[in-house]
């Protein structure tokens, strides 16, 4: 009876921790381009490491940055994000 109160307890402290709430920021920026001339590409980054930042915004090297977002909890370290490019084709 101990072992199922002791597992009780601790399943709903874990589901107490894991429902924080998201912080989520954008910016979207208007790139000028319209119709089949606009390329656009979308990637995530780990924006705790900076050699992932780096090669991603060097793999985009020429590209306009059009968007950008975070995301992070309390419970969660760093930030994931996304950032999309556009260019012309």
């Amino acid at each position: 009876m101990k072992n199922i109160c002791f597992a009780l307890f601790l399943l709903v402290c874990l589901v107490m921790v894991g429902c924080q709430p998201a912080v989520v920021t954008s910016v979207k920026w208007d790139s000028g381009l319209a119709g089949d001339k606009a390329q656009t590409r979308c990637e995530r980054v780990d924006m705790r490491s900076q050699s992932e930042m780096d090669a991603v915004f060097k793999k985009f090297d020429g590209w306009k940055v059009i968007y950008i977002s975070e995301y992070t909890t309390g419970n969660k370290v760093g930030t994931d994000g996304v950032v999309c490019f556009e260019r012309m084709k």
